[in-house]
């Protein structure tokens, strides 16, 4: 008797953990990913375009909104950056969740935005990661560096791209504006993603209303969304681990 009961214990035993297995090959199945998102994410720009051109802002917006359906919950594969110091930052072995930025030097958004994103770094850099990808090269890099957070990963472009929107950095491809940013769980799945940022401007609505954003408030702009979004990675990576 007590065979019989040892011989059903382990069969039980070997089909709960085959299904098991079997249940969590099909999880990874079914997980978007990031990488096969980019055909879409082109034809979604592109039909975007045609809206913007013909000032139909209701219907370019339409596709702007399902370029970020593709992009939220995908799941980026496992990357390994080279920073300018030639360490080697490999997405596999991080602890914290990711802020990951795409930017470049001529982008004028973007390197306003390096004060408040200095800010938010000294904040929260024991919470959360942040890597910042640059379309620069290294000699360009360098020049840069000193504006940053000691406690950013800056990550400079192994060659020089002819075309801004189209760019492979460590493998990590980009085919959207400058600045962008991908909120990425400890599970890798992107769970916000936002492109641009505040900078001091001058111009007139729709209403001829002439509207003049400051530093002051370009900075103040900035510094809370990029805030709210660190916060936001930040609850729903807890959220995840339950």
């Amino acid at each position: 008797m007590k065979k019989i009961f040892l011989l059903v214990l382990t069969i039980t035993i070997f089909y709960s953990c085959k299904n098991s297995k079997k249940e969590e090959s099909e999880t990874k199945i079914q997980k978007k990913s990031f990488a096969q998102s980019e055909k879409f994410i082109k034809q979604y720009i592109e039909d975007s375009q045609k809206y913007w051109d013909k000032n139909d802002n209701e219907n370019a917006l339409k596709y702007d909104d399902s370029i970020k359906q593709t992009i939220l919950n995908s799941f980026i594969k496992d990357y390994k950056f080279k920073s300018i110091n030639k360490d080697i930052y490999n997405t596999a072995k991080r602890k914290k969740p990711l802020f990951l930025q795409v930017t470049a030097s001529w982008c004028a958004a973007c390197k306003f935005e390096v004060t408040a994103l200095n800010k938010i770094v000294e904040k929260y850099s024991n919470q959360v990661d942040f890597v910042l990808l640059f379309w620069d090269t290294q000699s360009d890099l360098e020049k840069l560096a000193p504006d940053y957070n000691k406690d950013i990963v800056l990550v400079p472009s192994q060659e020089k791209h002819p075309d801004p929107h189209t760019i492979d950095i460590s493998g990590f491809r980009h085919i959207m504006g400058y600045p962008t940013n991908y909120l990425i769980a400890t599970d890798n799945e992107i769970i916000n993603f936002s492109s641009g940022a505040k900078i001091p401007s001058t111009f007139t609505d729709k209403e001829g209303k002439e509207i003049i954003i400051t530093k002051e408030q370009a900075n103040k702009e900035n510094y809370e969304r990029l805030e709210s979004e660190i916060q936001e990675l930040i609850e729903k990576n807890s959220s995840n681990k339950v």
